[in-house]
């Protein structure tokens, strides 16, 4: 198929060449028509050769046709002339439209928070970003100042609109801050704040800026997995300085134990068979210490697979059913969704057995322990194990999974089980966080990634059903 021309708009010089020729051919054109009229008018006698002689030689022809034909060219000329300019404004009106367009649809589908001031701090744009994250429709942040908008950001330290502004004039670079987005109901949120002034092109440095952007990013979850990855190494590197304490104490200590049981088998005295007793009892205590240090160092078994939580669960509740019952502690199971998560199921075991444990321990007048599998963000389920203990005090909050952090009376803990819960989360991908206020109880909130269920495994605990 023939492929037609384009139209291509003329340039500004191509388009006075144009008018240029059409004013020369138009001109041309005229005096033709004219002298052409003349030759076909008669005058009062009829006569040709009369009229064209009379009025060449009066002259009155000629200043007729050079008049109207002056007149008739300029009034063409003009006519053009407007309609070029006409027509390059509204193709340039059209490409600013067009460029404005665009550029505001880059802006809305930016993936941060975008928005423009003047000098004063007066809004002038505001992109769809900061709409959802200041909770704030552009209608209503347009045309007034950034500070009275109340966006809840929040900085250590006092710090307006007014000395950041400065900041950017004299620094002439972007600068960044990072603070807190109080939004009220909603949890808050960590910002990266970056304010950059805008200068018109080629202007000096030290001209004062006509506009300023805003660039807030969302940093919340990158904040959370940082803190993350730090308790991971900080739990590594713990773990490995335990698992070299342990085994260089390992060997003293079990040829201490058997020196003081066969000392006390020699011995009939009764005051020195208590003392020794009393060696062997914390002997055996600091063994279950080193065996909780290699517990929480032993790197996570290899056998990944399909778990079933509930199934665990119920296995934890049988082993420590005689301690529930002395303890006059009851536990319920809540699912709401299916229970298979990707793992190494003794871990997992481990997990919820230490963690009913350490309720036990909280509930010496007896109590309850509800456990809740529900759905978490996608591909997680999110775990609740709540107690109604003594609850934990704030001040012990950040330390309570460091290894050998304990509230107990000595003897009664080694302080790792919590500690072993933690990194079994981490190295399982994923996450626990503590929730707790004294005389309340306490609340773990755990989650993990899913898995699908295996054809052949247990059926799944009924919504609600105590265990």
């Amino acid at each position: 198929m023939r492929r037609l021309p384009s139209f291509r708009i003329p340039g500004r010089a191509q388009s006075l060449r144009i008018f240029q020729l059409a004013l020369l051919s138009a001109t041309l054109i005229v005096l033709l028509l004219q002298a052409y009229g003349l030759t076909v008018m008669f005058d009062k006698t009829g006569s040709w050769q009369g009229l064209w002689s009379e009025g060449w030689r009066s002259g009155h022809v000629l200043t007729d046709l050079l008049v109207r034909g002056t007149f008739q060219v300029f009034i063409l000329g003009l006519g053009w002339s407007f309609w070029l300019r006409l027509r390059n404004a509204e193709q340039a009106s059209l490409r600013l439209r067009r460029s404005e367009a665009k550029y505001r649809s880059i802006i809305n589908h930016a993936g941060e928070a975008i928005f423009l001031l003047d000098e004063r701090g007066t809004v002038q744009e505001w992109n769809k970003m900061s709409e959802r994250l200041f909770g704030m429709p552009r209608r209503n942040a347009l045309a007034r100042n950034v500070e009275e908008l109340e966006l809840g950001l929040r900085r250590d330290g006092e710090l307006t609109v007014e000395q950041v502004f400065a900041d950017v004039r004299r620094t002439g670079r972007r600068l960044t801050y990072e603070v807190a987005l109080d939004g009220g109901p909603r949890p808050i949120r960590t910002l990266s704040l970056t304010i950059s002034a805008i200068r018109p092109d080629h202007a000096a440095q030290d001209t004062d800026a006509g506009s300023f952007v805003v660039i807030a990013r969302d940093i919340t979850e990158a904040k959370h997995l940082e803190s993350r990855m730090s308790e991971t190494e900080k739990l590594a590197g713990i773990g490995q300085l335990a698992a070299g304490i342990a085994h260089q104490l390992n060997t003293p200590l079990g040829s201490i134990l058997l020196s003081a049981q066969m000392l006390g088998d020699d011995i009939d005295d009764e005051d020195m068979s208590d003392d020794i007793q009393r060696i062997i009892r914390q002997t055996e205590q600091c063994r279950n210490i080193i065996k909780g240090l290699l517990n929480f160092a032993r790197p996570t078994g290899s056998g990944r697979a399909a778990v079933d939580l509930a199934e665990s669960i119920r296995e934890t509740r049988f082993l420590l059913e005689k301690n529930l019952r002395v303890a006059d502690v009851e536990v319920e199971v809540q699912t709401r969704t299916e229970t298979w998560v990707f793992g190494n199921r003794n871990e997992l075991d481990q997990v919820f057995f230490n963690l009913m444990a350490n309720a036990l321990d909280a509930m010496p007048s007896g109590g309850r322990i509800t456990i809740e599998v529900d759905e978490g963000d996608p591909g997680e389920l999110v775990i609740l194990f709540r107690d109604s203990g003594e609850g934990i005090p704030e001040e012990n909050h950040d330390s309570i999974f460091l290894p050998f952090f304990t509230t107990k009376d000595y003897g009664k803990g080694t302080g790792l089980g919590l500690s072993i819960v933690a990194r079994i989360m981490h190295e399982h991908g994923g996450r626990i966080e503590l929730e707790s206020t004294p005389g309340k109880g306490t609340l773990f909130r755990m989650s993990l990634p899913r898995a699908r269920r295996q054809v052949g495994t247990t059926a799944l605990i009924d919504d609600s059903t105590e265990v």
